[in-house]
């Protein structure tokens, strides 16, 4: 029975105090004063003239109990920023401190003031105001600058105008972007303005090799910038690097080394030349000429030892100011088949990437009518694992219906659209053949996928319809994982034309979690 009082008189008291809070219900105005100053709250400092907290001296006959502060603005309901609970032995004279945080800084352009709710020990209540100004300073101005200078390239260029500012400047910096066009690098700092509410700017600027222009910034005393751009039109590509006499193509050695010859000249010197190809789908170093110690020609002779799957090399001359300039000659190399890498599925709950289109890309349970016949398998995540299926199957299976597009699963519009997709999970160490291509997939070698590169390592045809993901399973056929198991031979049939195409799946990542899985891989699809 003790408890049960306790219990109530507990919530009687959170009701009583939670009534206290609706600013609407109190009554009896109790005996007392509140006083406050007029804080100016400034917009570019975002903090309070007089500190970082608003404070008022509350005076109340009765004891203060509790403490409601309301922030009032033109254009939002009065809103509850602040309650004082921490009150000890109600006294009758209270400093209440609002702190800085409690305001909402990006949204006091309308404010008006703070009110404040005593309620006091006897439960009546005691109202004041503590009135808020909004100061919107001006940004500072430019005066007189030019919009485009003819630069100096060999002296001193004058940068002049006038800046004002209304409450004075602090400092000013210039830019110019010699290193990478609009990209701005200091090239000075004026900070001895010493917050002067006009400043006549004339600096004498020195043109640095491939700037094409000059920004100015402005800083108030209230660290509000502004910014000037002004063009030079300067011909920067007679400052960077040059290649000269290089081929528009090669065709690259399979067998060896292949040559790559020309000329680089740099005006103020080379300091490297470095050389990529994209074996891998991106540009990667494969070697670099370097300590050209700032030759301003430089004779390349070297050589390129080219890689499977590569179509490009990429030069990148490097100058003594680090300027450059890069060059791209396609290898002419056919391959027997294109590769996509890092492809990212998602499963049908999350359904943005559940299905494998032609073109590499993927598409979500709300494209799929439209890319019917470009699909090529879909990922789908049922309680036994993650698995891949084959789209045709979907015409007699359940899986469409579960992959929902805003509650409404997928019904076939054009089943003869549909390719029939098998596949074969390969496992390492089974046979000769699939370690051969585990191998092959290691070394980047993987490009021919006819059916003779499968018959020759005697890789059957695949058959699967729908392989699953299985960490701790031994692997099958039909049973994939991220180790022994995570290659995955397809069959993608046109089931109009019967024409099909072969191609190699590598399983590189997998999260399972039913309905929510999700997978990244390569596939190299036969042309």
């Amino acid at each position: 029975m003790t408890k049960f009082l306790k219990t109530g008189l507990f919530m009687l008291a959170f009701v009583a105090t939670i009534a206290s809070c609706k600013k609407e219900k109190l009554s009896d105005t109790g005996e007392g004063s509140i006083k406050a100053e007029t804080y100016t709250f400034n917009k570019a400092t975002k903090s309070f003239d007089l500190g970082n907290e608003v404070k008022t001296e509350i005076v109340a006959t009765s004891g203060i109990k509790l403490i409601y502060s309301y922030l009032i603005r033109n254009n939002a309901t009065d809103s509850l920023i602040y309650i004082t609970t921490d009150i000890k032995n109600n006294p009758e004279n209270y400093t209440l401190t609002i702190p800085l945080a409690s305001f909402p800084a990006n949204n006091m352009s309308q404010v008006k003031g703070v009110k404040i709710m005593v309620k006091q020990g006897n439960n009546s209540t005691l109202e004041g105001f503590i009135p808020i100004k909004f100061f919107d300073p001006d940004l500072p101005q430019f005066n007189s600058f030019p919009t485009q200078i003819n630069v100096d390239l060999n002296g001193a260029t004058a940068i002049a105008g006038n800046l004002t500012s209304d409450y004075g400047i602090k400092q000013v910096d210039i830019f110019d972007d010699f290193q990478t066009e609009n990209t701005y690098v200091l090239a000075h700092s004026i900070n001895t303005i010493n917050g002067a509410k006009q400043y006549a700017l004339n600096y004498a600027y020195t043109y640095r090799k491939a700037a094409q222009h000059i920004k100015i910034r402005v800083t108030d005393i209230y660290n509000q910038t502004n910014e000037l751009i002004i063009n030079m039109p300067v011909d920067a590509a007679v400052f960077k690097p040059k290649f000269i006499g290089f081929p528009a193509n090669i065709t690259p050695i399979t067998t060896g080394t292949t040559p790559l010859t020309g000329n680089v000249t740099s005006v103020t010197g080379l300091k490297k030349i470095d050389i990529y190809d994209d074996r891998n789908g991106v540009y990667e170093l494969v070697s670099t000429l370097s300590n050209l110690n700032g030759v301003k020609t430089y004779n390349v002779s070297t050589t390129y030892l080219y890689k499977k799957r590569a179509s490009n090399l990429k030069l990148i001359a490097v100058d003594a100011e680090d300027l450059q300039t890069e060059l791209i000659i396609p290898l002419n190399v056919n391959y027997g088949s294109v590769v996509y890498r890092d492809v990212f599925m998602t499963a049908q709950t999350l359904g943005t990437n559940t299905v494998f289109l032609e073109n590499g890309t993927t598409a979500g349970n709300c494209n799929l009518i439209a890319n019917e016949a470009n699909i090529q398998f879909v990922f789908f995540a049922p309680s036994a694992g993650p698995t891949l299926y084959n789209p045709f199957s979907g015409t007699t299976g359940t899986f469409p219906a579960n992959m929902k597009c805003n509650g409404t699963g997928w019904t076939i519009a054009d089943p003869a659209a549909l390719k029939d997709t098998k596949f074969r999970v390969l496992i390492n160490g089974a046979s000769t053949g699939q370690t051969d291509v585990y191998n092959l997939v290691a070394a980047n070698e993987i490009d021919d996928l006819s059916d003779a590169f499968f018959t020759s390592r005697t890789l059957s045809a695949p058959s699967s319809s729908g392989p699953r993901y299985e960490a701790s399973a031994a692997p099958s056929a039909s049973l994939f994982n991220l180790t022994t198991a995570k290659i995955i031979y397809l069959r993608i049939t046109n089931r109009t034309t019967t024409a099909y195409k072969n191609a190699i799946m590598v399983i590189k990542e997998l999260n399972s979690s039913a309905g929510n899985s999700t997978m990244k891989f390569d596939i190299y699809i036969q042309k």
